[in-house]
């Protein structure tokens, strides 16, 4: 078999094609699923509605970068507007722009899907060889000591100093130069991501690849041939063009849990729970000041983890409770979630080299929704309940606590209005954080259900081999299909299913 191509639609229209296997997405779930499909000899074509971004086009620039590499150009939200949804978009999906940590599922979240969700063939037994497989594809590494910056360092300190248990975490980084700026894009193409592993394989093992492609409806979803309505988008992605039709036997959908959903949807396919049980899995970002250099910015930006008080066998959710992870961002990024302004938020970029951050990550109940109003227009609906709240203040006192044992100034909560806490006799002030809608800067970047799997259609929306209930082989092998969320980071969890799914697949002929 030949190797297949990259063809970028806003350059001219492909016209109409017909394949054996349409795969809609091109991160790690679209990707992976590809390049399984064409190394056992079938006709894949992967619709990507993104550019293909690599080098030296990942210019470092945090206002391009959002408007190329990012749904909606950074600015996808919840409807009330109080959760930012990060999600990729380009040639390799959320891997592009991710912080590169490793992750995989864990054998109590695996049972927990066995048992709750009757998902039997999902056990640790089953999924071993596909989580290896996963860890294999993103050349999993532990960084060295060395290569922690002094923001990972001052976590795993006062972890030490509390006794509280922590990590520090895998990632798929190979030749980091530690230039800082993972969350939009490696510039010098360190990230082993879909990008430089599924989807070169896919290409040599002869699968297709067309970027700036759009798919807009799924039509014909119970017959032999599907039909996928296609746009093709200008260079920058701003606007339709023209349309084609890709004709398929088989279509995967692995757009990411909203995208997907969303697809279904529009096209009027699947039963009530399509897009119901999503997870945001929402984030908080907390800022600590210190009174000497930290330069967050520069190196790993997220490579170590506070473990301490996350659960993995809650009967109910499986994996809960929180993380504790460094993180950080450019100078745009921060600037944007700090919410003072004027000669107050002047004052504390400008002491931004002595900065630290965090994010408090915490998983949830699958309590979200994503619908399509009759208009078209794409909704995200979320709520934070009082259980959810509660752990996020019990989140930022370990945080306060952690970072006042290490000698920080003030512990930032970027809320309106703010929360400051110095001494440990002003943890009392996170009592005081509302969390109400668009009160602080939450967000999300490993959504998760909205498709979810179960073995029959009055528990879920999709089959555990991942095929759409009411449909005939359309397929989901994204983090749509997961019942409870996976892990505290996704991309190794989206590889180990969509390879799993994707050789059952294969096998069915």
């Amino acid at each position: 078999m030949s190797a297949g191509a990259i063809t970028d639609c806003s350059q001219a229209s492909p016209g109409d094609v017909t394949v054996e296997v349409c795969v809609i997405g091109s991160g790690s779930g679209g990707a992976t699923a590809a390049w399984e499909l064409a190394k056992a000899g079938r006709d894949v074509l992967v619709l990507e509605e993104g550019g293909d971004y690599t080098g030296r086009a990942l210019t470092q620039r945090d206002g391009a970068m959002y408007d190329q590499l990012y749904m909606d150009r950074g600015g996808r939200a919840t409807s009330d507007l109080s959760i930012a949804v990060l999600q990729g978009r380009v040639l390799g999906g959320g891997g592009v722009i991710n912080a590169s940590d490793v992750v995989p599922i864990d054998d109590d979240v695996a049972r927990h899907w066995q048992k709750k969700f009757g998902l039997s063939g999902f056990g640790p037994e089953s999924l071993e060889p596909f989580r290896k497989a996963a860890l294999e594809d993103l050349s999993a590494n532990r960084p060295a000591d060395e290569l922690l910056n002094r923001n990972n360092q001052l976590l795993r300190d006062g972890a030490g100093k509390l006794g509280w248990k922590g990590e520090v975490m895998l990632h798929n980084r190979v030749g980091c130069v530690g230039s800082g700026t993972c969350l939009i894009g490696c510039a010098f193409d360190a990230k082993r991501n879909p990008r430089f592993v599924a989807i070169p394989r896919a290409l040599e093992a002869g699968a297709r690849v067309f970027t700036r492609a759009r798919a807009v409806r799924l039509d014909d979803a119970g017959k032999e041939l599907k039909r996928v309505a296609v746009r093709c988008l200008d260079a920058k992605g701003y606007h339709e063009g023209a349309a084609f039709t890709v004709r398929a036997r088989h279509v995967v959908l692995a757009a990411n849990a909203v995208s997907s959903a969303e697809l279904l949807l529009k096209s009027g396919l699947g039963n009530e729970h399509v897009g119901h049980h999503l997870s945001l899995q929402p984030q908080l970002p907390v800022t600590v000041r210190y009174d000497d250099e930290v330069r967050f910015f520069r190196g790993i930006p997220q490579a170590y983890a506070v473990t301490q008080f996350e659960q993995r066998e809650h009967p109910e959710h499986g994996w809960w409770g929180f993380r504790l992870e460094a993180i950080a961002g450019t100078p745009g990024i921060v600037g944007s979630l700090l919410p003072e302004v004027g000669a107050p938020g002047l004052e504390l970029m400008r002491g931004y080299s002595k900065l630290g951050a965090a994010l408090l990550l915490l998983p949830d109940a699958m309590q979200g929704r994503v619908r399509v109003e009759s208009s078209g227009r794409l909704r995200i609906d979320y709520a934070l309940d009082e259980e959810l709240r509660g752990r996020f203040r019990e989140a930022v006192k370990a945080m306060a606590r952690l970072s006042l044992a290490v000698g920080a100034k003030e512990v930032y909560v970027p809320s309106v209005p703010p929360v400051r806490v110095r001494s440990e006799a002003e943890l009392g002030n996170v009592d005081g954080l509302t969390l109400a809608p668009t009160t602080a800067p939450l967000l999300s970047a490993h959504q998760q259900g909205t498709v979810r799997m179960a073995p029959n259609e009055r528990d879920g929306a999709a089959s555990p081999e991942g095929e759409v209930y009411g449909t005939r082989g359309v397929f989901v092998f994204d983090s749509s299909g997961f019942p409870s969320s996976a892990s505290s980071h996704t991309m190794a969890p989206i590889i180990t299913v969509s390879r799993m799914l994707a050789r059952q697949l294969a096998a069915r002929g």
